[in-house]
């Protein structure tokens, strides 16, 4: 039976990774949650070869984000960034960083779902 796609979730709201472990498990994935970006790091190098797809809410976070994005862009890990208002600037620097996408917050559960499946198949 193969494995449930992990995905790694990086927000630093506690009801926020809650939320999104209970959409996600529930369409089967198994989620991995973190709320800062040193484990957020240490899941990535212990987990680089399981992880299907990264959710990188940026609120909050100050540039040292972006290394973390790196990181994932090195390890060839896809990753969308959440953003909480629509920044051109946050647009370019998630894409020049090796982001799949930009998705500006409140999410829509449907349209997420959706985007997230097309880059696991992917």
């Amino acid at each position: 039976m193969p494995q449930n796609p992990t995905i790694l979730v990086l927000n630093r709201n506690q009801r926020n990774l809650d939320i999104l472990d209970q959409i996600l498990g529930a369409e089967g994935y198994e989620v991995v949650g973190s709320s800062d970006l040193e484990a957020l790091d240490c899941e990535i190098q212990a987990r680089k070869q399981s992880i299907s797809l990264v959710l990188m809410d940026i609120t909050g976070f100050n540039h040292s984000v972006w290394d973390s994005c790196e990181c994932l862009r090195r390890e060839n890990i896809p990753f969308l960034v959440l953003s909480p208002h629509h920044n051109s600037a946050v647009e370019q620097q998630g894409l020049v960083n090796g982001a799949k996408g930009v998705i500006v917050k409140p999410l829509a559960v449907k349209q997420l779902l959706q985007l997230i499946e097309s880059l696991i198949q992917n």
